[in-house]
């Protein structure tokens, strides 16, 4: 055996149990009879041997584990980029003669989408014209949204058959400017508009696809087509 301490328990307990069936052997069995003490050697020598072949095992077996491979990490490329929900491409509009309003469905009106024009339908509340006739409160209760949300709703419905404003123009002056009506736009100011709805972009209370512009001078084609309508 390998000199030193044995680095295996069994090994050690062999040795032990070993010697004492040595001793038992020499001492209280051999003065009687002789082949069984020989027998009782022989176990004795058998257990040595079990020790040895413990201890150089331990010796043999490695005592560090393996290192594990690193993991790679994943290439640039193959992660996604976050996308911006809100985000979305800009796309000119075709023109178009001006459409009747009993024609323009409640969709037409930016922020109703699907759910809610499913909601409004259901009232019988189904393009722009029912939109403008409704009622807030009854708006807001199809809806399930506050009466804020439902009388701008309706405010934007009044501006967004007009040619020269578009939904997105529609939502600007309303939610950026509080203009709620024809009589309003008519006999606001250009400068003073683009300003509020510069600061409203800022400020993310409006929100326009990507690429959509403002201009002073378009604002003011929203005013001149107010002023004769009015």
């Amino acid at each position: 055996m390998s000199p030193g301490i044995l680095s295996d328990k069994r090994a050690v307990a062999a040795i032990i149990i070993g010697v004492i069936l040595a001793i038992v052997a020499y001492v209280f069995i051999r003065p009687i009879d002789r082949t069984v003490s020989y027998a009782v050697y022989g176990a004795a020598l058998l257990l040595f041997v079990y020790a040895y072949v413990m201890d150089i095992s331990d010796e043999i077996a490695p005592t560090t584990k393996p290192k594990a491979k690193p993991k790679t990490k994943p290439k640039v490329k193959d992660i996604p980029k976050p996308v911006d929900e809100h985000a979305e491409e800009y796309v000119p509009a075709v023109k178009a003669p001006a459409a009747k309003l009993s024609k323009l469905p409640i969709e037409t009106i930016e922020g109703i989408g699907g759910v809610f024009g499913k909601e409004l339908r259901a009232v019988g509340i189904s393009t722009v014209a029912d939109l403008m006739a409704a009622k807030a409160d009854k708006v807001a209760r199809a809806c399930d949204v506050s009466k804020t949300q439902a009388e701008r709703w309706i405010a934007m419905s009044k501006f967004a058959w007009l040619d020269e404003v578009s939904e997105e123009d529609a939502e600007a002056i309303v939610f950026a400017t509080g203009i709620t009506d024809l009589k309003g736009l008519a006999a606001a100011s250009a400068d003073d508009m683009y300003r509020k709805i510069k600061a409203a972009l800022d400020k993310g209370d409006v929100r326009v696809p990507s690429g959509y512009k403002f201009s002073t001078e378009k604002i003011q084609a929203w005013i001149d087509a107010a002023k004769r309508m009015v």
